[in-house]
């Protein structure tokens, strides 16, 4: 017998989540914010920089930064968790929520969403329940209210509004029904990409007991910093506290994010509004090429199906050649001949634009030669 008869075994199934940087003329493949800051920003941020104690430790919890988010919510700051961006603040809420002993806790997602939930799950042992989406990539209603109710009832379900990879904005009165008819169900509302649907948030002061609201600062123009939060009810707000390690959150992130919140909204406002406007244009450009199918967008990321689906993993492999950056969905439920495409720069786009006028007359039968 040896030390790796400790290893938790679920871990042998699951793939290393890894995403390494690789020179692109044009990444539309990381759903980011990639506007860039003005450069008296960047220099004034530089200067509050200089300001870090490099021998301190950061608060333990980001009293600061959490009190200027409950501000902007409208809540207690002690309902507010931070983690390392939202993936951190998902494990948070798993480890947190899977404690029945009884018998096995499960989580319900729809499928196909953010890969995370469900890897994070499994990492821990948790019980994955896959709804899939209708053919629409909506929510399937009599489904999921089927899956909630296996058994004595799932834990936690995650409902990402804008989706990703779908960027579907889901029926708000759905999600409602569905809260409403599962009161023993954490429902986690993930408004990752919400700030690309302005006034489509289902965030309010009086959400019902048994939901916790997510968002990041990572898709509105952070990324770098990897800052995410939660808003949960106090036991739960407790409980993650309580799984949290002390110092999640550097010194420098604490401080980058409470500067930009604080004293640049309107910067990040533009960045945003920028990114809107480039989506309509990518959009355009998608549904430019022959047979293709782009399904509506409300995040920074655009979903297209091409036709025949071979021409998916074709088309993303020709384009990474020209060191255009695209993800290839095509493998996930519903998503068969789908390519995930995030909204660049002005300049990317115009590298897309020009890689799919060379590309798209040779979809057939291998882009890859194109020259």
């Amino acid at each position: 017998m040896t030390w790796t008869s400790h290893l938790r075994p679920a871990l042998a199934g699951l793939d290393i989540y890894d995403s390494p940087q690789v020179a692109a003329r044009a990444r539309l493949h990381a759903n980011e914010c990639p506007e860039p800051w003005p450069a008296e920003v960047m220099a004034e941020l530089g200067r509050r920089v200089e300001s870090v104690e490099l021998g301190r430790y950061p608060d333990a919890s980001g009293r600061s930064l959490r009190h200027l988010l409950a501000r902007q919510h409208g809540c207690d700051p002690d309902a507010i968790v931070l983690g390392n961006g939202s993936d951190e603040v998902i494990s948070l809420l798993l480890t947190a929520l899977a404690g029945r002993t009884s018998e096995p806790s499960f989580m319900v997602i729809p499928s196909p969403t953010f890969v995370m939930y469900g890897h994070s799950a499994r990492c821990l042992g948790v019980g994955v329940l896959e709804v899939p989406l209708t053919e629409q990539l909506e929510l399937d209603e009599a489904v999921m209210n089927e899956a909630l109710g296996v058994a004595n009832g799932a834990a936690i379900c995650f409902l990402a509004r804008p989706n990703n990879p779908t960027s579907s904005l889901w029926d708000a009165a759905v999600i409602e029904r569905l809260i409403a008819g599962n009161p023993g169900t954490m429902f986690v509302l993930d408004e990752a990409y919400i700030r690309y649907s302005p006034g489509a948030s289902l965030w309010r002061q009086d959400l019902p007991g048994n939901v916790t609201y997510m968002s990041t600062l990572s898709k509105v123009g952070l990324a770098a910093l990897r800052v995410g939060y939660c808003i949960a009810p106090p036991a739960l707000a407790r409980a993650a506290n309580v799984v949290r390690h002390p110092y999640n959150i550097s010194a420098t992130s604490l401080l980058l994010a409470e500067s930009v919140l604080r004293d640049f909204p309107e910067v990040q406002a533009g960045l945003i509004a920028r990114s809107i406007a480039n989506r309509d244009r990518l959009v355009a450009l998608l549904a430019s090429i022959p047979g293709a199918h782009v399904f509506p967008a409300h995040a920074n990321i655009a979903l297209v199906r091409l036709d025949p689906p071979q021409y998916a993993s074709r088309l993303a492999d020709a384009l990474a050649a020209r060191g255009v950056l695209v993800k290839d969905a095509s493998s996930l439920p519903r998503l068969s001949g789908c390519l995930r495409v995030g909204v660049g720069t002005s300049a990317e786009l115009d590298i897309l634009a020009a890689a799919l006028a060379e590309l798209v007359p040779n979809l057939g039968p291998d882009p890859s030669q194109a020259t």
